[in-house]
């Protein structure tokens, strides 16, 4: 490998989001060292998030992934509740974290759940 970054991401395509996850990935360092992947969604296609993660450990030799779901995500649709959405995006990516650790049990997996409350967006680790 002639280079390599230590982080994966992906998060929905939803503009409300890009802000807060270009600070989100700067804060925490991740910029420049971060192949980054955006899909309507967010961990919603399991097909596309194994070969994405199989891509970045193949060819850049990935240490950590970071799944991002978000409230409000018009791939998911509506719920009856704040509390239901954010638990169903919650199992959401713990399946789609299991699910990679199945296979790459030595990558280090952090979920990040998006939060769209009155046109504020912030990013929470769950």
């Amino acid at each position: 490998m002639s280079h390599r970054c230590k982080f994966f991401a992906i998060f929905c395509k939803d503009f409300r989001l890009w802000k807060k996850i270009l600070e989100y990935l700067e804060t925490n360092g991740l910029l420049g060292d971060c192949d980054i992947h955006a899909r309507a969604g967010g961990v919603k296609d399991r097909v596309f998030l194994m070969e994405e993660v199989e891509s970045s450990v193949n060819l850049h030799d990935i240490k950590e992934v970071i799944l991002c779901n978000h409230t409000d995500c018009g791939a998911y649709g509506k719920f009856s509740s704040f509390e239901e959405e954010r638990a169903f995006h919650k199992k959401e990516m713990q399946e789609a974290k299991e699910l990679i650790l199945a296979k790459y049990p030595y990558l280090k997996v952090r979920m990040v759940l998006g939060v769209i409350d009155t046109g504020e967006v912030r990013l929470e680790e769950v």
